[in-house]
């Protein structure tokens, strides 16, 4: 009995922690414009033009998903905080992974 208790309490922590993890497609979609627009920003700045105007593309399709002014300044420059301090501790390695969760090809 004590063993179907330790289970069945390991069970319900475990589904609390996913969904504590869990995002909605409107956040992610928020972590992918931002992302884009940072990779955007560096290919532009790098000399990419081939590559910032295939980022531009797939940043406006995400938005288009969305009204003018949907995201809050506030929520957009806290995801690009984020991204910024992930990108410092991981590298370009974050950002190739992060453009390919988005649907860069």
């Amino acid at each position: 009995m004590k063993t179907f208790t330790l289970l069945l309490l390991s069970f319900f922590l475990l589904k609390s922690q996913i969904i504590l993890y869990a995002k909605t497609p409107e956040e992610k979609d928020l972590g992918c414009i931002t992302l884009l627009m940072l990779a955007s920003d560096k290919s532009k700045k790098d000399g990419e033009m081939v590559k910032y105007e295939k980022l531009k593309k797939l940043q406006k399709s995400f938005l288009s998903k969305y009204e003018d002014n949907h995201f809050s300044e506030k929520d957009s420059q806290s995801q690009i905080n984020e991204h910024n301090l992930k990108i410092k501790e991981k590298g370009v390695r974050y950002i190739n992974k992060g453009l390919q969760k988005c649907g860069l090809k």
